[in-house]
């Protein structure tokens, strides 16, 4: 039986270590219960990438991780000295990267026990490129084939891909996209070379989310400038010219976030700093309002 290794990857950013800590004893224990049942997985390296102003970890909180935490897996640790954003994080992490699949994860994901007994399954079809887990409590809303799991993207807060794949597409767009939209691009981009896309609702995991109390997302302002950002410079590069102009002269009427939204993209169209729009033929793009595929339900 083959053994499959994986390189899991993750960009920190000024996240608490006990946090971090809880993440990796759930990763190695994982680890632990799929070797012991004699799975599919093989050699597990986990990378962080740490894009905070100052390093989270010390030398000594290294050492505490490889030796205490880190039974069964090995442990590396970069920090960028910059802020990288999420898509030239895991650029830069996957660099080095000669493992048989790349798992971009969010770091505060907590893995199941059972976890890779299931995620490898749906790469028994060749023209599978990326699987993606499930989050609870709070499930992605973007709909899936029931009887094969195909979705129209993936997102990676966790998301296992063939490595071979995401170096023939070059990574993520981090020319384009810092923080959102990365994955969403970059699932197109798979889905244009004829790749198919895998929901896996047997790999669970835990994904805390910041919830008010009807269940809404609660986003920062951080994440609410980049969310907007991305959705303009997505529907550029994906040929949606109607869509751009629909968003800029909404965030036009908004306030200070959104005018700056309105004026950064400006700024990228008049010194030609803005993607090659692709898809031209509408293959693989859909947009759904602000939506990029049909839902099960909506939050």
């Amino acid at each position: 039986m083959q053994k499959n290794s994986v390189q899991i990857q993750s960009v920190i950013f000024q996240n608490e270590k006990e946090s971090l800590y809880k993440a990796i004893k759930a990763i190695d224990n994982a680890v632990r219960v799929n070797r012991e049942a004699d799975g599919l997985l093989g050699d597990l390296r986990l990378y962080y990438g740490d894009a905070s102003p100052e390093p989270v970890f010390m030398e000594k909180d290294i050492k505490y991780i490889k030796e205490e935490l880190c039974r069964n897996i090995s442990f590396e640790y970069k920090f960028f000295g910059f802020n990288s954003g999420s898509a030239k994080g895991h650029n830069i992490l996957a660099e080095t990267c000669n493992t048989d699949y790349i798992m971009i994860m969010n770091p505060d994901v907590i893995l199941s026990a059972h976890f890779w007994g299931e995620i490898f399954k749906p790469f028994a079809l060749d023209k599978t490129g990326m699987v993606e887990a499930r989050q609870t409590p709070l499930e992605h809303q973007k709909e899936y084939d029931i009887k094969t799991g195909e979705t129209d993207w993936a997102t990676t807060a966790c998301a296992l891909i063939r490595t071979s794949i995401f170096k023939d597409l070059k990574g993520f767009d981090s020319d384009t996209f810092f923080l959102y939209c990365d994955d969403l691009d970059f699932s197109w981009r798979l889905r244009l070379e004829g790749f198919s896309i895998i929901y896996q609702p047997l790999a669970p995991v835990f994904h805390a989310k910041r919830l008010s109390h009807n269940a809404s997302w609660q986003p920062t302002s951080a994440e609410r400038y980049y969310s907007m950002e991305a959705a303009v410079l997505m529907a550029y590069k994906w040929s949606n010219p109607s869509r751009v102009k629909e968003l800029l002269e909404v965030f036009k009427k908004g306030g200070e976030l959104e005018r700056k939204v309105v004026e950064e993209f400006m700024k990228r169209k008049n010194s030609g700093k803005l993607p090659e729009p692709i898809d031209k033929n509408h293959k693989i793009a859909r947009f759904y309002g602000d939506f990029y595929s049909k839902n099960r339900y909506i939050l």
